[in-house]
């Protein structure tokens, strides 16, 4: 009986999950992004053919972030950025929690979770 509640807890916690989160469209991310708390600003535009680009700016120094990739997933946006100056590597994977709300998961040389909301 303690096996079947975890499972059922387990699958209510994954659906619950799935169903919270929205698709990226990448039109809804154009436009500048702000962090609740200290971190780097996001700036997203598409380029002549259309693909998404984008820029971080390191909050406390103002030095742009150096792009290694940026991938486009059905529920998520994956960035992996350097930052020259500390040569600090890190991945972030950005959700949509809501219409204007990015929910990033940092790994790598830093580790956090930081929330972004989408000013202009």
């Amino acid at each position: 009986m303690k096996n079947l509640i975890l499972v059922i807890a387990f699958v209510f916690v994954i659906q619950t999950t799935i169903y919270s989160q929205i698709k990226i469209n990448t039109d809804d991310l154009i436009g500048y992004w702000q962090p609740d708390e200290e971190s780097s600003q996001l700036f997203f535009w598409k380029d002549v053919n259309g693909k998404l680009q984008v820029q971080e700016i390191c909050g406390s120094s103002g030095k742009p972030i150096d792009l290694i990739r940026l991938k486009v997933k059905e529920y998520s946006l994956i960035i992996d950025t350097i930052f020259k100056p500390s040569e600090w590597v890190t991945k972030c994977e950005y959700f949509l929690t809501e219409p204007t709300t990015l929910k990033c998961y940092v790994t790598g040389d830093t580790n956090a979770t930081i929330f972004y909301t989408k000013i202009k």
